[in-house]
């Protein structure tokens, strides 16, 4: 199809973007939704759930969503859908998370928002390296980032409460 008959479909650039961002953020959604681990299966379903998005889909993918970034960053209408698309994102996360700590699979004083911010900056990161590094190592990479997510699943993971505080505390609630 060329540029111009997408027009066709879609009013303006603005547009071809949120039906871009709204398309995925539905299917993104409906995967969340499904995520429902087996008892002491949480992280390697986790895993699997990660690979499906930064291993086997495609790299073009990743790639539409640096452009869409980038066009966030200048017009101020993608930007909008770009940042419900990264909430939604968010919220899902701290749910499984939430989840996770009620079965079992998660130490319970983990800020599962705090975690969630974390996993969704660490996923930026990995969208960005599948998109353009040519030495990306899925394997690699994406074993570096779960034992990351491990490490926050555990509690592990020690924060600071503000930034510049001098103490550390575990990413917690009561932290």
């Amino acid at each position: 199809m060329t540029a111009g008959n997408l027009y066709r479909y879609f009013a303006s650039k603005d547009a071809l973007v949120a039906g871009l961002c709204e398309r995925d953020r539905a299917d993104l959604a409906a995967e969340f939704e499904a995520f429902q681990p087996e008892p002491g299966n949480f992280l390697a379903a986790f895993a699997a759930f990660g690979r499906k998005h930064f291993e086997d889909g495609e790299r073009d993918k990743a790639a539409l969503c640096l452009e869409i970034w980038a066009e966030a960053a200048r017009n101020p209408l993608v930007a909008g859908v770009h940042n419900e698309f990264d909430r939604d994102i968010i919220r899902h996360l701290i749910q499984i998370f939430e989840d996770a700590k009620r079965s079992g699979a998660m130490a319970p004083d983990v800020d599962s928002t705090a975690a969630a911010s974390i996993l969704a900056k660490l996923a930026d990161g990995l969208f960005v390296r599948r998109a353009i590094a040519p030495d990306f190592d899925p394997d690699r990479e994406i074993r570096e980032v779960f034992a990351v997510v491990k490490a926050l699943v555990d509690g592990a993971i020690v924060l600071s409460r503000a930034a510049g505080g001098t103490e550390d505390r575990p990413c917690s609630p009561a932290a």
